[in-house]
């Protein structure tokens, strides 16, 4: 009696852990029935004995059951997570919307707040634009599930957006109608895009080349033979690489990784071109347009490490906005340093320039105008990024009158008590501010209150960006019609379901 009744039990909660595992791995809900269960039972007979095969088939995982047991645990995850943030003082949010392979409008929202003395970002919903993607259906359904889910708006203290217009629209974007609601709400641009966009102008003279290198990369990729013939005559010339790369606007990096690709395989193009297309084949024999692309891929390489230094989780705008002054430094020195003749900072141009015993003055004045436009064009993009008014968050140990010009009377008060504590003063040293910071909460509530509305908002809009790729596994053209979001909520989200308590609420029946 006791066998029939734990089996069941156990193969119960054994189909919501591989219901779990197969979310997690973004598969399809019939690899449970059609291959994980056949293997685990041969593999089981073989390892094992027949007995336990055969108790391993009555674990349930047809591809309904799984797609049931994946909505429960989203279920569970969504209440756990709005719970926590019904009982928050403060939270930020993310939105990006996307265009699946249905074509239907996805609108991707993630959530960072603050969890038992800890800054938590998690995913917080993904549901379909019913027709446009205006401000106002966008705003409409971020509304409908915060009154859903008896969110307060108030508690809202930043959004972050990608700058496209139906975000930040002055009169019906989603911004606009949160600040009629929360008029103190903090909006920021995604330092990503800002990147993205400062970095596109340039001088007549490197575009045309960045023009060339797309010219090229789509001669030889967008025809199969070409391609294949390309690959053959870097392998017999002993190249590293045998394929270029494409360029594509929507890719932070890719413009920097095309270029060097195409730098490095500078030769085997040249003979390539020479019998397929002598036209573009010239490019490569001149050496100073080689200069100039050699100089744009350096370029877009550092620009590239930015691009990666600012992406990932957890990050602050504090940290950001110091790399991003940090590279806006640097190009005033390379500026003066290319004047004085100086190249060293761009080493796959010092290198061509000193195997054809060349000197930097030939492309100075191109190098120079280029790194001025570069300034300029971050200084107009990230002008808005004074950060020393917030001293005090990075290090409340020392004082800082321009820091805490603008906190309370109250809240200055409890960062002047903070800073003579030297037992927190120590273990601040141990630890990152955004983990510092709510663990004082208690003790210095007014205080880690303001803190919080520098350390939540989100920089970068990373986070959705990195999901899309998740829903792009996840919905694909033989699961176009699948409803992303239990799958994602299951795949995303940092929290732990809990199984056992799903599991005693249904009755337990051995797979039919």
């Amino acid at each position: 009696m006791t066998n029939i009744t734990t089996v069941p039990e156990k193969a119960l909660k054994a189909s919501f852990l591989t219901a779990l595992r197969i979310a997690k791995s973004k598969k399809a809900h019939t690899i449970g029935e059609e291959l994980i269960l056949p293997a685990a039972v041969e593999m089981c007979k073989v390892m094992v004995s027949e007995d336990a095969a055969k108790k391993l088939k009555a674990i349930p995982l047809s591809n309904d059951t799984v797609s049931r047991r994946i909505e429960e645990l989203s279920s569970d995850l969504k209440c756990q997570l709005t719970e926590r943030l019904r009982t928050c003082e403060q939270f930020a949010i993310q939105p990006d919307e996307t265009t699946d392979v249905g074509n239907a409008a996805q609108l991707l929202v993630y959530v960072r707040y603050v969890w038992l003395g800890e800054i938590v970002e998690d995913f917080l919903f993904c549901q379909e634009l019913p027709e446009h993607t205006t401000g106002e259906d966008i705003f409409k359904l971020l509304d409908d599930f915060m009154k859903a889910e008896s969110l307060n708006w108030e508690k809202c203290v930043a959004v972050c957006t990608d700058g496209a217009a139906a975000m930040t629209g002055n009169r019906n974007g989603v911004v606009a109608r949160i600040r009629a609601i929360n008029p103190n709400v903090i909006v920021t641009h995604c330092m990503l895009h800002r990147q993205a966009l400062a970095s596109k102008k340039m001088e007549p003279e490197l575009h045309a080349v960045l023009n060339a290198v797309v010219t090229v990369v789509n001669f030889v990729k967008s025809r199969p033979l070409n391609s294949r013939l390309f690959s053959k005559l870097c392998s017999e010339m002993g190249a590293e690489y045998d394929k270029l790369l494409f360029h594509t606007e929507v890719r932070w990096l890719s413009r920097g990784r095309v270029l060097e690709r195409v730098f490095e395989l500078r030769k085997e193009l040249l003979g390539f071109l020479s019998v397929h297309n002598p036209t573009l084949a010239t490019n490569f024999s001149d050496t100073l347009w080689i200069t100039k692309l050699a100089y744009l891929a350096d370029m877009f390489n550092l620009l590239n490490a930015l691009n990666l230094s600012t992406q990932g989780g957890n990050t602050t705008i504090l940290e950001v906005s110091d790399k991003i002054a940090s590279f806006t430094k640097k190009l005033d020195i390379w500026k003066t340093r290319v004047s004085n003749g100086i190249s060293d900072m761009f080493p796959q141009t010092t290198e061509f320039l000193d195997t054809n015993s060349m000197t930097i003055d030939c492309v100075r004045d191109t190098i120079v105008a280029h790194l001025s436009t570069l300034a300029e064009y971050f200084g107009v993009y990230f002008k808005i990024l004074n950060m020393e008014e917030y001293d005090w968050v990075r290090d409340p140990f020392s004082t800082f009158a321009k820091s805490t010009c603008r906190l309370s009377g109250k809240a200055e008060q409890e960062l002047v008590k903070l800073s003579c504590d030297r037992t927190l003063k120590i273990k601040f040293q141990e630890q990152a501010p955004y983990q510092f910071w709510p663990t004082v909460a208690v003790e210095y509530p007014v205080l880690v209150k303001e803190a919080m509305k520098v350390l939540l908002p989100f920089p970068t809009t990373y986070i959705c960006e990195a999901s899309f790729s998740a829903l792009a596994a996840m919905k694909t053209k033989l699961r176009s019609r699948l409803e992303v979001e239990n799958d994602l909520r299951v795949c995303l989200s940092t929290i732990t379901p809990r199984i056992d308590r799903l599991c005693s609420k249904k009755q337990a029946h051995p797979s039919h």
